[in-house]
């Protein structure tokens, strides 16, 4: 019979959880970026793309036999054209669903997919699905599949009213402080990701 300490229960008790938020985490031109989990419904191969996107930044797709918005999450985030490069005949022959999982570990899921044309009018090989509040979907084309992580709620902070000013990356309601020497993560608003271009705030002041 294992015999009570006070002292053992007070180290416990002042062992608190830490609270932590599962994101699911890609990379954009050397940058890091998160999205909510709720945000996020799932993970496919990127099939082909109407409605010439090049020019506008915004195309259609079909996924499960119903047209998706397709937008461009580089011109989208960075408010630039982003070089079109025919995309490599092989595609990835798996769908990735986004059913849980380990932190840091990629999205790959057994069930098959349908063989589909690679893209010729965008960038990416992976179709990341998101949902609005309001329950909008919209597909954003990735070059690697995304993984999930969990962080902590202390390390998310605001950006700064300077960074909001002149700062370049648009889309993103605040900055997560991994520590560790690792580089910071851009936390995206996926409200602001499926808004048409014109209706973003402007974060960078005009001359």
């Amino acid at each position: 019979m294992s015999v009570f300490s006070p002292l053992t229960s007070r180290r416990s008790s002042n062992r608190k959880v830490k609270p932590t938020q599962q994101l699911i985490v890609f990379r954009l031109r050397n940058e890091g970026f998160a999205l909510p989990i709720r945000a996020s419904l799932k993970v496919i191969p990127l099939g082909e793309v109407f409605g010439a996107p090049q020019t506008t930044g915004v195309g259609l797709t079909l996924y499960q036999d119903q047209e998706l918005l397709v937008i461009d999450i580089g011109k989208r985030i960075f408010r630039s054209v982003v070089t079109t490069e025919t995309l490599s005949s092989s595609e990835p022959s798996e769908t990735l669903t986004l059913l849980g999982g380990s932190p840091s570990k990629t999205l790959l899921s057994s069930e098959p997919s349908e063989s589909r044309p690679p893209s010729e009018t965008i960038e990416g090989k992976y179709l990341l699905i998101i949902q609005s509040s309001k329950s909008k979907l919209v597909g954003l084309p990735l070059l690697e599949p995304p993984f999930l992580q969990r962080v902590p709620e202390s390390a998310f902070a605001p950006l700064t009213s300077e960074y909001l000013a002149y700062g370049t990356i648009q889309c993103v309601s605040a900055l997560i402080i991994q520590g560790n020497d690792q580089p910071p993560l851009f936390l995206l608003n996926p409200d602001q990701l499926v808004q048409p271009q014109s209706a973003l705030p402007s974060t960078r002041a005009e001359y």
